[in-house]
């Protein structure tokens, strides 16, 4: 007698320990508002990792785990759609100690004026966790440190044009799985937006500005890059898929259409006299392994390096104003003496 018992039990357990088990891996399959997946994707999910169950046990236990954590479903049209709450906290397993806390704590610091304003919110919730880690304790050294530290971004962080998150997250997906898009797109300088056909090929953030890189239906040829906050209405056409040219490269499109920094893909050899007061930073944090520095007679500063072709480079020289005097390349002292003309004549 005592040993059915014994086996009963065991048994019990392992069932209690799959179910446990398969409702840990449900919660991983659920994602955050506004994306929703529908209970037969969450089964299909299950079935894949191996815990093979049936559609209705996966219902009851969305219904349990609704009671638990903050899950919601969307049975405003069928088929029903379950997701995180929008201002649920992040969940990780195991829990977060406090030096990771702290880490996440400052690359928040460090990502926030970087990263457009909607991107960042949806990682936030994960900062915010590990802000309550280090709060948790006004006695930790974790925290007196973290009161102590502080990053202060170089650039200048522009105001993000506002994109509505169901059109962002339609734009994202239809790159992301490869399908075509009807969309409402309003070009530069118009006032209404027109009907067009979209191939989305991929997504370019540059500063405060997010792009998507289309091929337009009536155009196969040439691609675009369009700001996603002139889209006003879009529908995914999840049974197209997208056509794009066979041998397109980002990179390239990118250097060519000059969304990125680089001007050419070679290096040149740089030079210039810089006011030693203000590139005295350059003695200590070079600009690479290549730089030389020598001070002249007249106590300003000769700095020589190889560095590369970028718009970056060029826009940072341009910050001495007439603290620097471009020695070489002439392409680029050209450049800054056709900039000092243009200068004076509107001063």
């Amino acid at each position: 007698m005592l040993a059915t018992y014994s086996v009963a039990m065991k048994i019990y357990f392992n069932v209690m320990s799959d179910s446990v088990l398969r409702m840990i891996k449900m919660t991983e399959l659920i994602k955050r508002y506004p994306v929703k997946v529908t209970a037969t994707k969450i089964k299909q999910g299950l079935d894949n990792f191996g815990y093979e169950t049936s559609l209705r046990t996966v219902q009851r236990d969305l219904n349990e785990l609704s009671r638990i954590f903050p899950i919601e479903c969307d049975d405003r049209s069928t088929p029903f759609g379950w997701s995180w709450k929008k201002d649920s906290p992040g969940y990780e397993f195991p829990a977060m100690d406090p030096i990771q806390a702290l880490t996440f704590s400052l690359a928040a610091q460090y990502l926030e004026p970087l990263m457009p304003k909607a991107s960042f919110k949806r990682v936030e919730k994960f900062f915010k966790r590990a802000e309550k880690v280090l709060t948790g304790n006004e006695k930790s050294n974790v925290l007196r440190w973290r009161k102590r530290v502080r990053v202060i971004p170089e650039t200048i962080r522009f105001k993000e044009a506002p994109v509505k998150s169901e059109i962002r997250q339609k734009i994202y997906q239809a790159v992301f799985e490869g399908i075509q898009l009807k969309a409402l797109y309003r070009k530069r300088g118009e006032k209404e937006a027109d009907l067009r056909r979209m191939h989305p090929m991929a997504i370019v953030v540059k500063g405060s500005m997010t792009y998507l890189i289309c091929m337009m239906d009536e155009d196969p040829i040439t691609p675009r890059y369009l700001p996603i906050h002139r889209f006003k209405e879009v529908e995914l056409l999840t049974d197209q898929k997208i056509k794009q040219p066979e041998n397109f490269s980002l990179d390239d499109f990118i250097h060519t259409n000059n969304l990125g920094f680089t001007n050419s893909d070679k290096l040149y050899t740089f030079k210039a006299i810089f006011n030693k007061t203000m590139a005295a930073h350059l003695t200590e944090t070079k600009l690479n392994g290549t730089q030389t520095e020598k001070e002249l007679s007249d106590g300003r500063l000769l700095v020589t390096a190889r560095v590369p072709d970028t718009l970056q480079f060029e826009q940072w020289l341009m910050s001495f104003g007439a603290d620097v005097e471009v020695l070489a390349p002439k392409a680029l002292r050209a450049k800054f003496k056709e900039l000092a003309l243009k200068l004076k004549d509107i001063y």
